[in-house]
């Protein structure tokens, strides 16, 4: 298929990135293997997004076991989360079609009687499993952010940028370390910077949308509050990547179009804050991805 690169970072309307990725995914082969479950529903397993997710433990083994655990796979925080990710219609149906399996976690940092009242999520994917990914669900907004923040990550492996080395986009070397805005505590490859950022862009498109549709006047502050702690972020890893990233002639169109949809994203999350009177804070969530 004719791949637009300038229309492959932002969720289309006409759903051509989610058709690229897909292509590459399924036709590609790379040096990791790509373990693809899509459709491959266990008969009688919980579903979300409409019937095209499995909620389903995928794997023995948690990502940052002792503190995460299996969770639940009938907690009602789950189909909350999909219900806000449904208020962007792009990334909900780009969800139904990239992503397959959703393996609830619980956060032995986060007691029950805590539920739906700490923010915030604790998620991972691996990158040879791709369409897969695991989530708390102490908090349906941090779930609903983990949920497009996973999806960025499968996506851009999908278009061969991975943490640690890219096919194409970003051409940085590994040893090259620079300042993710999310990991403060090592420097990092210019790939991991990229998957932080575009990560991270999602979930924050995500606030915005669920912050413009909600009715709840009392959830708006939650809402409000996240994207406090997202926008600053975003706007440091901007100013890193534009100063820093090294791009192919693919990246350069993939790369000038995430720029035009990071400034609208963070002018518009600027906006908003400055009209509800909040502060940007440095609250941080960290994922083993970022």
């Amino acid at each position: 298929m004719r791949i637009e690169w300038d229309r492959c970072a932002e969720p289309q309307d006409d759903e051509h990135d989610t058709d690229v990725i897909w292509n590459l995914v399924t036709t590609t082969v790379t040096p990791i293997r790509r373990q693809i479950h899509r459709r491959r529903l266990p008969e009688g397993s919980p579903t979300i997004f409409d019937g095209a997710v499995a909620v389903r433990y995928f794997n023995q083994f948690v990502p940052g076991y002792p503190r995460n655990d299996h969770g639940r796979l009938d907690h009602p925080n789950i189909w909350a989360a999909a219900d806000y990710v449904r208020r962007w219609p792009q990334a909900y149906l780009q969800f139904r079609r990239l992503m397959d399996s959703f393996h609830p976690m619980i956060d032995r940092n986060v007691p029950e009687s805590e539920y739906n009242i700490r923010l915030g999520s604790n998620s991972h994917s691996d990158e040879p499993m791709f369409g897969a990914m695991y989530a708390s669900y102490f908090d349906p907004l941090g779930t609903a952010e983990a949920m497009v923040h996973e999806m960025a990550h499968n996506k851009l492996r999908g278009l061969g940028v991975y943490v640690e080395w890219a096919q194409r986009i970003i051409t940085n070397p590994p040893d090259e370390l620079f300042e993710s805005p999310i990991r403060k505590d090592v420097l990092r490859p210019m790939t991991a910077v990229l998957h932080a950022q575009y990560s991270f862009i999602h979930v924050t498109q995500l606030d915005l949308k669920m912050i413009a549709a909600e009715t709840d006047e009392t959830m708006i502050p939650k809402m409000l509050f996240l994207l406090a702690a997202n926008v600053p972020r975003m706007e440091e890893g901007f100013d890193e990547m534009r100063r820093n990233a090294k791009l192919d002639a693919t990246g350069e169109l993939f790369m000038d179009a995430f720029n035009r949809w990071s400034d609208k994203v963070i002018e518009e999350g600027n906006r908003l804050l400055e009209k509800h009177g909040v502060a940007k804070h440095a609250t941080m969530r960290v994922t083993a991805n970022d």
